[in-house]
């Protein structure tokens, strides 16, 4: 692991925390500071910027994460987290960092890398990324892919089904993946940590040639010729449930 990885990994871990030892509204003004950080998961290089990059990223993101707010109390919490969060990178010493812990791998596309693979979705599958008419996808809106998909209730996949579909995913695709939120905000992550559990999500591997897609009513459709072969195969017992609002 580079000195770069250590200083991201470490900064993560500590927003990380923040965001979890905290309450429903410090946790949304963190979440900006998350997705700054999230452009640097990966990054290898540049031990002399980046300390200054990742103040600088992560500040603007959260301050567009937190421009609505504008309650005295809201607005203080505000400003101690920012002093707080420049006052730990600045301290941040590599000679204390021998230890870092282990965080699942999530770097957030830059927007070039978002808008291929969105443009690309939207030539293969007619997804629209939570931006166009349709807004939403199969089955919540109609879209010009007449190609095979199945769809299902979200509540069939808990528990041990939802890991098969994580091997399945392995098996066809490996180790990362591209996950798309409804946020348009968009990552690679690692295959293990798909779940169904975001409301408007979607996941894709890096040649576009399946989706799955996750909607805020609780169902789940699959597309593309490979992944659909193997759901069928896999789930035999729950094909008479597919596409229920056809």
């Amino acid at each position: 692991m580079t000195d770069t990885e250590k200083i991201v990994l470490k900064i993560k871990e500590h927003i990380l925390k923040l965001y979890t030892d905290g309450y429903s509204t410090r946790q949304n003004m963190i979440r900006g500071l998350k997705n700054g950080i999230d452009h640097f998961v990966g990054r290898k290089d540049g031990i002399e910027t980046i300390k200054d990059e990742i103040l600088t990223t992560c500040l603007t993101e959260f301050d567009k994460q937190t421009k609505f707010f504008d309650k005295v109390g809201h607005l203080k919490m505000a400003d101690t987290i920012k002093s707080d969060f420049i006052k730990f990178v600045n301290q941040l010493n590599l000679n204390e960092l021998s230890e870092i812990n282990s965080i699942s791998f999530e770097r957030r596309l830059s927007n070039e890398e978002s808008t291929a693979l969105e443009n690309v979705l939207k030539e293969k599958f007619d997804f629209g990324s939570w931006k166009d008419e349709n807004y939403y996808w199969v089955p919540l809106s109609k879209t010009k892919y007449k190609l095979p998909r199945i769809y299902f209730e979200e509540d069939l996949f808990k528990f041990e089904k939802l890991q098969k579909i994580i091997d399945i995913v392995q098996s066809i695709s490996g180790e990362r993946i591209y996950l798309l939120t409804e946020e348009k905000i968009n990552y690679e992550v690692e295959t293990s940590s798909l779940n169904f559990d975001w409301i408007e999500s979607a996941y894709c591997n890096f040649h576009s040639s399946w989706i799955i897609y996750i909607s805020h009513e609780g169902t789940i459709t699959f597309a593309g010729a490979e992944i659909i072969a193997e759901v069928e195969n896999e789930f035999t017992e729950i094909l008479i449930h597919k596409n229920p609002w056809d």
